[in-house]
């Protein structure tokens, strides 16, 4: 029998020594120095004989044993054995499927006394973060407090919800703007979340209420906002003036030359907090959780500006740590997440029945 390690074995050092990830499971083995020549030994493929040979007569025995044992966990598979990773993590590797395992199956203490004391422990701490993102000392631009009125029906609004990538170049208003950055990132009420503090009320859902995203524009051609990149404070619905120099080159080197990336009347970069999920959820699960609020603000944000008559666009095709440098965040902190962008159509307005009006711009202040 020809024995060999896994195509991809993932290892950790930990305080007490090197593990190995046990593929397919969340789970992880010890490995002590011997184990480690055993692994080394078997390298690509070779004869257990000759590996139980390697260490010595004496010891051959216990390197047998030592085999099964690797052989039934999979960390070591036998070399006409139908043991290759599946497809999919081919694909992706194996630190995609060990992050996808370790995700997998969290306890969340429902109905558990547990869950109480967990909660306890986190409060005692402290440490815990800000809700709001603040740039007190930039440039603000207040935008509107009363939005725009958004009338179109729900199911025309769904039908004419595409991904838009021509514009016609024509100016969006600062009621279309300050409307859509509301809606899609604004706390409209907040509740009593108990011991964990009032908890704000948005449109789109986030995990525990935490609302770890953060948006960024940059305007381009929007009617009374001079061109820059801005960060979008929802505590004071206004805009908190970055770089007056951000420009459509700029975001188009971020974001491969995609166009529609840059090509509306502004773009949104948003980005993570990601401590204020992490100081409440603590187990690897969580680390899909801003990936989903991501999803529900970014569609959130396609639907009203649907509903405002503008084209929107989403990717996630850039340059993380370009954006980030751009933005000007800290990567261990905050990190990019979504691209939104948006402007008036090119073509047809919507997909809306042609009998249908949209708001008409500055309408309403």
């Amino acid at each position: 029998m020809k024995v060999r390690r896994p195509e991809q074995l993932l290892l950790r050092w930990v305080p007490e020594g090197l593990e190995a990830g046990v593929p397919g499971r969340r789970q992880w083995i010890r490995l002590s120095d011997d184990l480690r020549k055993v692994l080394d030994r078997a390298g690509d493929g070779i004869e257990l004989d000759d590996l139980a040979g390697a260490f010595g007569a004496e010891h051959a025995a216990g390197v047998r044993e030592a085999v099964g044992a690797l052989l039934r966990l999979g960390v070591l598979v036998a070399v006409d054995g139908a043991d290759r990773m599946p497809p999919l993590w081919q694909r992706w590797g194996g630190l995609a499927q060990r992050l996808h395992i370790e995700a997998r199956d969290a306890d969340y203490l429902v109905d558990s006394p547990r869950r109480a004391d967990e909660a306890d422990a986190i409060l005692t701490e402290g440490d815990a973060p800000e809700a709001f993102k603040e740039y007190t000392d930039r440039p603000v631009v207040p935008l509107p407090r009363r939005p725009l009125n958004l009338t179109a029906p729900v199911d025309d609004v769904f039908a004419a919800r595409r991904t838009h990538r021509r514009f016609t170049g024509a100016p969006v208003t600062l009621d279309q703007l300050g409307t859509l950055l509301f809606h899609s990132f604004a706390p409209h009420r907040f509740i009593d979340g108990g011991a964990f503090g009032v908890q704000q009320c948005r449109v789109s859902a986030s995990a525990g209420g935490r609302h770890e995203v953060e948006a960024y524009v940059v305007a381009y051609d929007v009617t009374g906002v001079e061109p820059g990149l801005y960060h979008y404070s929802v505590a004071r619905h206004a805009l908190e003036l970055l770089d007056p120099d951000a420009s459509r080159a700029r975001v188009a080197e971020l974001t491969y030359g995609q166009e529609a990336s840059y090509e509306g009347a502004f773009t949104v970069f948003t980005t993570a907090v990601a401590n204020r999920l992490a100081w409440k959820y603590r187990h690897p699960r969580a680390y899909r959780l801003w990936m989903y609020d991501a999803g529900h603000y970014g569609q959130t944000f396609a639907l009203a500006a649907t509903a405002l008559g503008l084209g929107p666009f989403q990717t996630v095709a850039f340059v993380d740590s370009e954006v980030e440098r751009f933005l000007g965040v800290d990567p261990d902190e905050e990190f990019a997440v979504y691209l939104l962008a948006a402007g008036v159509p090119e073509g047809p307005a919507s997909l809306l029945p042609a009998d249908f009006a949209f708001p008409r711009p500055g309408a309403v202040r």
